[in-house]
């Protein structure tokens, strides 16, 4: 069901003479609302390589496109998102079940009804900082620190088994299998 806002204007005519015209408005509006979430393998590991790492999770923020009439139901309907992204787990190359955890965090922004072009914004955050701030720790800060090799490979402890090799001792179930034979032709 689609809810309109109808809205009148006025129009000054000749000899003094006034004319309305009702105009209808969606009150549905595009909203592009940031989540933040946290990735985490459990359980002990079934085998190991040089990337194992103990202490490994992976932070994920994303930009999800939702209608809503206002910023609170635009939230409201994020966190609903969140929670469905969060519903599955899987497992890792070593075995381990990796679950993601939503953190409770929503940043809503008003998208512009057209943002489905190219460069079209669908998300944007402002933030008064001190002039005294350089750029480095400003992007430092805002965008982190270049990602180190040690730290790439760990992302192997959060990527689903299908995408990558089994770890030595682990071996992949046959769904699993099944899975990576369809999409590659290939089934180790």
């Amino acid at each position: 069901m689609t809810t309109h806002l109808i809205q009148t204007t006025m129009i000054l005519l000749g000899g003094g003479r006034i004319r309305r015209m009702k105009k209808m408005q969606s009150l549905w509006k595009w909203y592009g609302v940031k989540t933040v979430y946290r990735w985490e393998p459990n359980g002990r590991p079934l085998g190991t390589d040089k990337c194992y790492s103990k202490t490994a999770t992976l932070v994920e923020e994303r930009v999800v496109i939702l209608k809503a009439r206002g910023f609170d139901e635009a939230i409201k309907k994020a966190e609903r998102e969140a929670r469905e992204y969060v519903a599955d787990s899987y497992r890792n190359p070593y075995g381990q079940k990796v679950k993601c955890r939503f953190l409770g965090y929503c940043d809503a922004y008003l998208a512009d009804g057209n943002f489905f072009g190219t460069g079209g914004e669908v998300y944007s955050a402002t933030e008064v900082v001190s002039r005294a701030i350089s750029y480095k720790t400003l992007m430092k800060r805002l965008v982190g620190y270049h990602e180190s090799k040690k730290a790439h490979k760990a992302r192997r402890n959060i990527l689903q088994i299908e995408f990558t090799p089994p770890a030595p001792g682990v071996e992949r179930t046959r769904a699993e299998r099944a899975f990576v034979q369809e999409f590659s032709g290939r089934g180790n």
